[in-house]
């Protein structure tokens, strides 16, 4: 790739584009010059636009007609053409991510030197998610599992079904919410699970279009556990929260270290449940304690 002004491709002005050529050998491709460059911070489902503008050099050393492969790896892929004299023309390009980073890459089909130029590249967001979801919390209480999520924008939703599962491969409908359709504004739902499972259970979100388009939530893990159980902490190992289930006559919690030193560490109480901020402690095992006119002790692990 080469980057100058245009001038000394044969535009005018001083403005700066890039050059895909086939360089030096006709006979190989080996050195040819290529357009390149990774891309972050794409959403999975979205449609997204690539623009950019694109002219044949003008040059009596350039083929009569150029072309270049212009690829988004791994997701789809154009040809671009171009034939006489210096003209800047606008290409617009289609493509749906498969994960959250991609690379750009324009490949000559020419083993000549001097070649296609390129300038304006840009990429929006041609189709965004149906729903933007903000969040999606599932947590125990004394006889339930409370649900809540909240949109910042919703598009031709129609309806969430609430799902569960207790092994993450059988999933069934618990609840369902009605949809908004269309909105641009922040909305808050909620729902309940009366008859949760004992132990470990799985939640998420299943959002339906009104086409019958659907799309799913990540999945969220519940422990719950009836009055008079053991006490449990989940997620277990833990990265960045820590949850108990406490019943009422639990008046606080401590963690401590393995050499039963207290360890400093924020919280909240949500319903029934103590949620503890462990992202900053050190990775490794500590004890979880209930103080109050009844105890319980577990132990967790840090990641």
């Amino acid at each position: 790739m080469e980057v100058n002004s245009a001038s000394v491709y044969g535009g005018t002005g001083s403005n700066k584009v890039a050059e895909v050529d086939g360089h030096l050998d006709p006979n190989s491709t080996a050195d040819d010059r290529l357009l390149c460059q990774t891309i972050t911070g794409f959403t999975v489902g979205a449609v997204y636009l690539l623009e950019f503008d694109a002219t044949r050099r003008n040059s009596s050393s350039t083929p009569t007609s150029v072309s270049v492969t212009v690829e988004m790896v791994g997701v789809a892929s154009t040809t671009v053409t171009r034939t006489g004299g210096w003209n800047m023309v606008r290409e617009r390009f289609l493509f749906a991510p498969s994960a959250t980073s991609h690379e750009l890459r324009i490949t000559p089909n020419f083993t000549t030197s001097f070649g296609m130029l390129f300038d304006n590249f840009s990429i929006s967001v041609a189709s965004p998610l149906p729903v933007e979801l903000l969040r999606f919390e599932a947590w125990p209480g004394a006889d339930r599992v409370d649900l809540e999520w909240a949109t910042a924008t919703e598009r031709n939703n129609a309806v969430f079904v609430v799902e569960r599962s207790a092994d993450l491969e059988a999933w069934e409908p618990i609840s369902e919410v009605e949809g908004a359709g269309n909105s641009q504004t922040m909305i808050t739902y909620g729902t309940t699970d009366q008859q949760p499972l004992h132990g470990t259970s799985y939640y998420r979100l299943k959002q339906i279009d009104h086409d019958g388009t659907e799309e799913l939530s990540q999945v969220r893990q519940v422990q719950f556990v009836r009055k008079g159980q053991d006490l449990v902490a989940w997620p277990n190992p833990a990265t960045d929260r820590l949850q108990v289930q406490v019943d009422t006559p639990y008046s606080s919690a401590e963690v401590f270290n393995v050499l039963g030193q207290p360890v400093a560490v924020a919280r909240e109480l949500v319903g029934n449940v103590i949620v503890f901020d462990v992202g900053a402690l050190t990775s490794g095992s500590y004890y979880l304690r209930t103080v109050g006119t009844r105890s319980g002790t577990t132990s967790f692990v840090k990641e």
